[in-house]
C-alpha cells in the first residue's frame, strides 16, 4: 500500500485528505452526470478544475476526502464527513466512480464514516438524505443501521435552477445510542 497519511481504512478502502493534485479526479466525479443525477445535477455540476482547487484550499470547511483502494492507492471516490450542526447532527456524503458501483464499497465506506463520526466527534446522530429514486443509496443506509425518519424535497436557489432539478429525498438517521447498540451486538456475535 502506498505510504500516505490515511484518516481511516475499511477492509478494501483507505480515506485521506484531498490535496491539490486530486482536483482533476474530484472534478471528474462532480462533472459526471451518472454520479450527480441523484443530487440534483442531471448534467453534472458545472464547475472547473480551478474551482475545485480553490475548494481544497478553503479554511474552516469540512475537508474533502479522497477514497482509494488500500492496496494500490488508486482513487475510487470522494467523501465528506461534515461537522455536527447546532443539533449535533452530521451529514456526510460519498461519491464513487460508476465503475465501483454494485461492489459493496459504498456500504463499507458508509459504515466506516458513521463509525468515524461517532468515534471522533460529539455528534448525537448521523443523517443521510438519499434521493427517493436512488435505491442503492437507500439500501446502503439501511445496511448501515440507519432508520427512515422522514422525507423532504430540496429546491435549489433560483440562480441555480437552469442546471439543477429538485431533489425529493428520504431522511435516514442513526443515533449514537443505536450505533452503540449495533456495535455491542456485532461484538457479542464475534465473541461467541
Amino acid at each position: 500500500m502506498p505510504s500516505r497519511p490515511y484518516l481511516f481504512n475499511t477492509q478494501c478502502l483507505a480515506v485521506r485528505r484531498a490535496v491539490a493534485d486530486d482536483a482533476p479526479f474530484i472534478l471528474s466525479l462532480w462533472s459526471d452526470p451518472q454520479v450527480m443525477r441523484f443530487v440534483g445535477f442531471p448534467r453534472g455540476l458545472p464547475t472547473a478544475a480551478r474551482d475545485v482547487s480553490q475548494r481544497l484550499r478553503l479554511p474552516g470547511r469540512s475537508p474533502l476526502l479522497v477514497v482509494e483502494y488500500r492496496e494500490t492507492g488508486e482513487p475510487v471516490g470522494q467523501c465528506l464527513l461534515g461537522a455536527p450542526d447546532e443539533c449535533g447532527v452530521c451529514e456526510p456524503d460519498i461519491k464513487l466512480t460508476p465503475c465501483q458501483w454494485g461492489r459493496g464499497y459504498g456500504t463499507e465506506l458508509w459504515v466506516a464514516i458513521i463509525d468515524q463520526l461517532f468515534l471522533t466527534t460529539a455528534c448525537a446522530a448521523v443523517r443521510g438524505t438519499p434521493n427517493v429514486a436512488n435505491v442503492a443509496s437507500i439500501r446502503m443506509m439501511e445496511a448501515a443501521g440507519m432508520r427512515r425518519v422522514g422525507e423532504g424535497r430540496f429546491e435549489f436557489p433560483c440562480s441555480m435552477q437552469a442546471y439543477t432539478v429538485p431533489v425529493p429525498h428520504f431522511v435516514y438517521e442513526i443515533t449514537r445510542a443505536a450505533w452503540q447498540g449495533r456495535r455491542e451486538e456485532v461484538s457479542g456475535r464475534t465473541s461467541e
